[in-house]
């Protein structure tokens, strides 16, 4: 008596000689690849960050800041960030959660004109990122939604800055006047 096997069954055990369905004896699956990852706490966020990648098909990192990158100093006590956009100044209000972030707000900002496109672009970018990430070679990443649309980097206290970090901290304090 012949054996018909169903065509699956022979496809497979064609493609299995070829060495194009070896599948391994043991899976392992995290059920909940968000838990598997190292948790970035906000304390993390804390200092001065200088921008290494932004989201934007339209023109090349390095043409978008050809003289300055934009940076961010995180206070996450207050939950407040003072920055450079590479142009002008700024300071932030925004809301930390675990690692979520959002900016509330513009608390104040420089007037200088500027020249291309690259500040309009880090706001914006800024404005829609919603979780972070430190991953372990300490390159700071902000999200939205899967998208990962900006990275930066963290400055060292000896480095030099765009900006001094006193002076923007003095701007964003209440008038003594």
């Amino acid at each position: 008596m012949k054996k018909i096997f169903p065509i699956w069954m022979v496809l497979f055990s064609t493609l299995a000689g070829l060495g194009f369905a070896q599948v391994p004896d043991i899976v392992e699956v995290e059920p909940f690849p968000e838990r598997a990852q190292k948790s970035t706490s906000q304390k993390d966020l804390e200092g001065l960050w200088e921008l290494s990648y932004i989201y934007d098909k339209f023109k090349p990192f390095d043409e978008l800041f050809p003289d300055k990158k934009p940076t961010l100093y995180f206070d996450t006590v207050n939950k407040t960030a003072v920055g450079h956009t590479g142009c002008n100044i700024f300071s932030i209000l925004t809301y930390l959660e675990g690692n979520g972030i959002d900016v509330l707000g513009f608390q104040g900002m420089t007037e200088k004109w500027c020249e291309g496109d690259g500040e309009d672009i880090f706001l914006t970018v800024l404005k829609s990122a919603h979780t972070f990430k430190i991953d372990e070679e300490g390159t700071l990443s902000f999200s939205c939604g899967n998208l990962e649309i900006m990275k930066m980097k963290k400055l060292d206290d000896n480095q030099s800055h765009p900006f001094s970090i006193p002076k923007i901290l003095a701007l964003n304090r209440p008038s003594l006047y």
